[in-house]
């Protein structure tokens, strides 16, 4: 006698009750049974990574209600809606990013307004006409320095501000209508200066001799002081690893530290074609963006060398501010063309709220270009990006100088005793002083 196993089946579990009903689907798991999973999941991989080509549109909108170059931009810590910026004609604007639009304007400054900063329900502005502006709600205050001022920044926890200038950095008490303290950087111009988001007393600051300050406001001293070989625009402290700050150099790359070892640079951040004017860092601490005079906007992961997203449009001119939303989707650029430009931090990821299956598919699609990401086809795929034809010829012809560089160097060290070939490390030799 044969025995035959038959299948048996509760119709009621098998059959729908009304036509929203989803069926049941069974699936052995056993890997045995499917020897192309693999192959399954590439495929998938590469139409995901061919996904987010065409779904990317990161640009969202344009705040045009400024008449001249926006210098500044500064987000609000506490409300994602309200962001402040300042102009090179002393207007100072406070926006609603719900509504796009502007909630109040001011006359600040008789002269261009070189920083911005808003934190604990209120924002300031500093000028070149050496005035200091305050606004806290309904309330204006205003505070006199005895010098031109290039930068401004409030603490994130005290009752601080510092601004920088052509004597040097100056630390205010918002109860004073005078700096409690004074650091100098020899004879050169501090342009900018910030505060550090966990330890509240030290500062970061920049000078125009190329150096780059590291201050603590209990001793009323420098504690640390290096130089780079040109000078660095912007810094920025990584909310995520406080010990760790990015400079924005006139080199066309971007220098990421630990103030523990300032010998040498922890990554080298590489891309932009011309010098980097601004750099923010995400809130998560993960990536930040930085604006060049290339007129382009890269974003970066702090691991990584290379940019992962660069964003462009025709009419865009030199970009001189940088600003992630609170929340961490959107950044926020201001430039020579008298715009702030609003882009998506994820230029593939939809506005609209998703469906938890959209949800789920769209995470499984980012596992698989994870997955797959070192496979030559993948890394082609996800490292494209196209480059208007001015950059892309200067991109060409900055490859062609760096390969005749590396060129000369073997022939040195070809025709050099091997006692005498002293090889210094890019990140090393960054640091001059």
């Amino acid at each position: 006698m044969v025995k035959v196993k038959t299948i048996c089946r509760v119709p009621s579990e098998m059959t729908r009750e009304s036509a929203s009903d989803i069926y049941k689907v069974h699936k052995n798991p056993d890997s045995l049974l499917h020897p192309l999973q693999q192959a399954r999941e590439y495929k998938r991989a590469v139409n995901a990574a061919k996904l987010e080509k065409i779904f990317s549109k990161p640009f969202i909108s344009a705040l045009a209600e400024h008449t001249d170059s926006v210098f500044s931009l500064a987000r609000s810590d506490t409300q994602l809606r309200l962001l402040v910026s300042g102009s090179a004609n002393g207007e100072v604007k406070l926006w609603d990013l719900h509504k796009m639009k502007s909630i109040s304007s001011y006359q600040a400054h008789s002269g261009a307004v070189s920083g911005v900063t808003y934190r604990q329900e209120m924002f300031m502005s500093a000028g070149q006409d050496s005035i200091v502006n305050l606004w806290k709600g309904e309330s204006q205050e205003k505070y006199k320095s005895s010098m031109g001022l290039t930068s401004i920044d409030l603490s994130w926890k005290d009752s601080f501000f510092v601004t920088s200038g052509h004597d040097g950095v100056e630390l205010w008490d918002l109860r004073r209508s005078n700096p409690i303290s004074l650091f100098q950087a020899g004879s050169d111009t501090v342009h900018k200066a910030k505060f550090n988001p966990s330890e509240g007393h030290l500062l970061g600051a920049l000078s125009n001799d190329r150096g780059i300050l590291i201050i603590d406001s209990r001793s009323n001293s420098v504690v640390e002081k290096m130089k780079l070989l040109l000078k660095s625009n912007d810094i920025a402290w990584n909310p995520r690893e406080p010990l760790n700050f990015t400079l924005a150099n006139e080199d066309g790359n971007l220098y990421t530290f630990d103030m523990r070892k300032l010998t040498e640079a922890n990554r080298i951040h590489k891309d932009h074609l011309n010098s980097v004017t601004s750099v923010s860092y995400n809130p998560n601490g993960r990536e930040f963006a930085s604006g060049s005079f290339d007129k382009t906007v890269r974003i970066f992961d702090i691991r990584d060398g290379r940019s992962r997203e660069v964003y462009h449009t025709r009419r865009m001119q030199w970009i001189y501010s940088v600003e992630f939303s609170g929340d961490g989707k959107f950044v926020l650029t201001g430039s020579d063309d008298t715009n702030i430009r609003v882009w998506k931090s994820k230029a593939h990821m939809p506005l609209k709220v998703l469906l938890s299956k959209e949800q789920e598919a769209l995470q499984y699609r980012e596992r698989l270009k994870k997955n797959f990401q070192y496979i030559p086809e993948m890394r082609r795929l996800l490292k494209h990006r196209h480059l208007p034809r001015y950059l892309f010829r200067q991109k060409k012809i900055k490859q062609i100088q760096k390969e005749s560089q590396f060129r000369k160097e073997k022939n040195v060290q070809a025709h050099t005793k091997p006692e005498n070939i002293k090889i210094i490390p890019e990140r090393k030799g960054v640091v001059v002083g």
